[in-house]
């Protein structure tokens, strides 16, 4: 059976072992050590996936002189992906104003907020040049980017253009190989999974109440999101592509990791189901998939940083009272875009993140308002991620689709 439709199935599931259980605190308890431990379970699973593939990628590209074609057309649907989201953001956010509704953590201590900035900084430059390589990897299911620069280096030099490095390439590429199987195992058996990060994420919006009582806001939400997934998004990959492909096949082939991005809200523990999917369901490469996934956790969260743009916009005109002028909304989408390429420092709370850092950064403070975003994270996040695993699969596909190597599988053939 398709993983869309298994998926689907655990996600119902799930909503019915919440309505039946969900005031049960051991019920909660369950689910939350559940999805804690999957969500873990996911970045341990895509350490030697990015490992392995991403070196075993970059060599393959580099043999085959595609390596410039590939940087270039990530490097573009990354900021082209970016700007069309929040930009997209800022317009429904315009026509369609809506206060942010107070959750139970409004008012919470804020203290926490003003450590978030230097603390994540001083992160990012210091997994910017790891001190040890080895601690990196061991410790890289906290930040992903150590891996990718030591996978990178190590890949740049594996190319097999001399005959003592072709066996060193011809093994990296039979482990690469079975990484992929690994990740194609997972995705099958992901409906276990979904079915305990679906039920802790509607016990958690069911503990919480807010979204009851917050309908124009979630209105605002899903409108934006089926806004960059039905027209923004299919729009910007058939322009990219001159429209040779069509977009709405990637949708509905990438369902299996969409949900699995909304529910966990984890991009560690999507991403092993969107390289196998990028590569059986959208007709990929393997050395694409296993290199352009990996890069866009890290510079591809447009979604991310558009919930951001509607949250902060939101809470603007709930702190104000007013409509914020077209230059505080531009400005507010423009910040948030620049600051989701460190978003990944922050994993789980990548709208928080950016959205704390881009306060602070165009000097808005609104006295705490915003620790009312971390009662909601679940959904906040859920679709921020949920959005940049299209971005991921879209950005993978048009890279293929411009190099000339991307084929199109049969329904028959995907899992």
């Amino acid at each position: 059976m398709k993983t869309w439709i298994t998926y689907l199935a655990a996600t119902a599931f799930g909503l019915a072992a919440t309505l039946l259980f969900g005031d049960s605190a051991l019920y909660q308890q369950i689910m939350y050590t559940a999805t804690a431990l999957f969500v873990q379970l996911g970045g341990f699973i895509l350490i030697p996936i990015v490992f392995f593939g991403f070196s075993s990628g970059i060599a393959s590209l580099r043999k085959d002189s595609l390596g410039r074609t590939f940087s270039w057309t990530t490097i573009l649907w990354s900021i082209a992906s970016t700007l069309m989201l929040v930009g997209g953001a800022a317009l429904v956010f315009r026509f369609l104003p809506t206060n942010f509704p107070a959750s139970s953590s409004a008012g919470a201590e804020a203290s926490i907020i003003g450590a978030v900035a230097p603390q994540s900084l001083s992160t990012l430059f210091g997994s910017l040049l790891p001190v040890n390589p080895f601690y990196s990897l061991a410790s890289a299911e906290s930040f992903l980017l150590p891996i990718i620069i030591i996978a990178l280096i190590f890949g740049y030099f594996l190319k097999p253009n001399i005959e003592v490095i072709r066996p060193a390439y011809v093994t990296m590429n039979s482990l690469s190989e079975t990484m992929f199987r690994l990740a194609n195992a997972y995705s099958r058996f992901g409906h276990f999974f979904i079915f305990f990060t679906s039920a802790y994420w509607f016990s958690r919006l069911q503990s919480e109440g807010t979204v009851f009582v917050a309908g124009r806001f979630l209105f605002m939400l899903s409108a934006s999101t089926l806004l960059v997934l039905l027209i923004l998004l299919p729009f910007l990959f058939g322009l990219l592509t001159r429209f040779k492909a069509n977009p709405y096949k990637i949708l509905y082939r990438m369902i299996a990791p969409a949900i699995a991005a909304l529910f966990s809200g984890s991009i560690f523990f999507s991403s092993p189901i969107t390289i196998s999917h990028t590569r059986h369901n959208l007709g990929c490469q393997k050395r694409v998939s296993a290199t352009a996934i990996p890069l866009y956790t890290l510079i591809g969260r447009g979604g991310s940083a558009m919930i951001a743009t509607l949250s902060i916009t939101s809470l603007l005109y709930a702190a104000l009272g007013t409509m914020p002028s077209n230059k505080v909304i531009l400005l507010v989408a423009l910040a948030s875009a620049l600051f989701s390429y460190a978003s990944a420092l922050y994993l789980g709370f990548e709208v928080f993140f950016i959205t704390i850092i881009a306060l602070q950064f165009l000097k808005i403070d609104l006295y705490g308002a915003e620790m009312t975003l971390i009662a909601l994270m679940p959904i906040l996040n859920g679709f921020g991620t949920l959005v940049d695993s299209y971005v991921a699969a879209f950005g993978s596909a048009y890279t293929c689709q411009i190099m000339g190597v991307r084929h199109d599988s049969s329904y028959r053939d995907i899992i």
